[in-house]
This record gives structure tokens, C-alpha cells and sequence, in this order.
């Protein structure tokens, strides 16, 4: 069981984000956060971002890359990017789902998911020959959606090759009435990087982790984190109201630590 790194998804301090970006790394590093993840359009010099990563002391372990700039037309710039940005994980945020991502509503079929996870295996080719991995985060469509015994989960997960990072994100796993902690245990290797998002089924994104109103189990959600090879933690929350942006992400960095240090004693009675 090796140890895991926590870092923050920048989508939970996107607005100040988009403000400021040298002083959102350097407040998020103060926290005490060891990496970031990145979402949202290339606005940034890359080298900027780079630098000031190197700077900061803190790690790229990620970035959300829309599936628009993942085609044919686009992927060369796309990858040239990353690579001057220092990113390591390509991760496509979402297909489908109330977004129409890729495709239209009327059109979802099992067909259209065991066809994306042909490309995502092209794009993982393309990807490796340049030190990235590729990856697919989750919503709730992909597990509560059915095509008779099939869901896109099971096809995603089936159909693209094991070098693949399968995201799982937590608060979405359970929205869609689905176990995280159970999803993590049947992929291992699979889910290098985990979005741990509070959620509570009575109080929405409204919660924080280490609530007693977040759903989450992170005792057994963590437990699998560690013997399915998890290398990243990836705080995301998504509350608007009672613990927006850097509120939220102060008090799930807490409620995080907290609950590791619940874990270590038990893997090291286990070892």
C-alpha cells in the first residue's frame, strides 16, 4: 500500500481561479494541499503555469480537457499544451449525460459508449507517445443509466484498456445511488486519481468533508483507495452557499487529513 497524495480540483475555487491565478496556487499551497488540478479553457501561458507550479511547490497532477479539443483537429495543439504546461493526466470531464456531450440525448446507446471508448484508447496511444496518460472522470449518468445489463460505466470500464485512468468521483458515484468504496475495490489499477466530493443525499454539495451530513464513507472509500493503487486524492467540492470556494476547500483539506490518519493505524496493524 503505497502512500497518497492530496491535492485540490481548481473547479472548487474556480471564480478565484479565474481572478487570480498566482495567488489561488499560492493559497491553496498555504493549506496545505501538495498538487492541483486543472479545469477549464487554455487561458494561461503555459510556461507561466509551469513556473509557477515549480515555484509554489506543488504538482500538476491533472487537467480537465474537453472533448472538443481531443479530435483530430485539435489533439496536436492540445498535447503541445500540456506538455509546455507540465501536465501528466488528461482527463476528459464528460460525455453525454444532461450536457449532450458528444452526442444527443436520444441518441445514448450502448453502442455510442463502447464507441467512445474506442477513441479514448486511440487518444491513450496518441497520449503515451508524449508521457501522458489518459483518463475519464465520472458522473452520475454513467452509473444510473441502463442499456439493459450494461451502463456507460461498465462499457467505459470494460472496453478501454487498463493503461486508462477510470476518475471515480465520489459525490456523483453516490447521487447515482451507486458505492464508491465497492466501484474502486472492483477496478484495482484502475482508479490512480479519486474526486473526493462531500455530498449529502439530503443537503446536495451543501456539506463539507468531515460533516456529519456528508454521505461519504471515507473510511472504507479510502481503505480501497489504498489497495487499489490510488495515487491522488483530488478535493473537489461544490457548495455555493454555505461553504463557497476557499471555505469549502480549507474545511474538506481538514475533514481529509482527519480521516487519513484514521486509516494509517490500520494499514500499519495489516503491514
Amino acid at each position: 500500500m503505497g502512500s497518497i497524495s492530496v491535492a485540490l480540483g481548481l473547479y472548487s475555487v474556480y471564480k478565484e481561479f479565474q481572478r487570480d491565478l498566482e495567488s489561488t496556487l499560492r493559497r491553496v499551497k498555504v493549506i496545505g494541499y501538495e498538487g492541483v488540478e486543472f479545469y477549464g479553457p487554455f487561458v494561461h501561458e503555459p510556461e507561466k503555469i509551469k513556473n509557477l507550479l515549480e515555484e509554489i511547490g506543488l504538482v500538476n497532477c491533472g487537467w480537465h480537457t474537453e472533448w472538443k479539443l481531443l479530435q483530430a483537429d485539435t489533439i496536436d495543439a492540445t498535447l503541445d499544451y500540456h506538455t509546455r504546461a507540465g501536465t501528466t493526466n488528461i482527463i476528459i470531464p464528460a460525455l453525454g449525460g444532461p450536457w449532450q456531450i458528444g452526442h444527443k440525448q436520444s441518441e445514448d446507446c450502448a453502442e455510442v459508449w463502447v464507441q467512445y471508448a474506442v477513441r479514448i484508447n486511440e487518444l491513450a496511444r496518441l497520449a503515451e507517445e508524449r508521457n501522458f496518460r489518459i483518463g475519464y472522470h465520472t458522473h452520475a449518468h454513467e452509473f444510473n443509466t441502463h442499456f439493459g445489463e450494461s451502463t456507460p460505466w461498465s462499457l467505459l470500464s470494460e472496453h478501454t484498456h487498463s493503461g486508462i485512468i477510470l476518475e471515480l468521483d465520489t459525490g456523483n458515484c453516490i447521487e447515482a445511488e451507486a458505492d464508491p468504496a465497492q466501484v474502486i475495490a472492483d477496478h484495482p489499477g484502475r482508479v490512480q486519481l479519486v474526486h473526493c466530493k462531500p455530498f449529502s443525499r439530503n443537503f446536495g454539495h451543501e456539506t463539507f468533508i468531515g460533516s456529519a451530513t456528508d454521505d461519504n464513507d471515507w473510511s472504507a472509500i479510502l481503505e480501497a483507495c489504498s489497495r487499489s493503487g490510488t495515487e491522488w486524492l483530488i478535493v473537489e467540492h461544490e457548495s455555493e452557499t454555505e461553504y463557497p470556494q476557499f471555505h469549502g476547500a480549507e474545511r474538506c483539506y481538514s475533514g481529509m487529513l482527519e480521516q487519513l490518519g484514521r486509516l494509517k493505524p490500520a494499514v500499519d496493524r495489516e503491514d
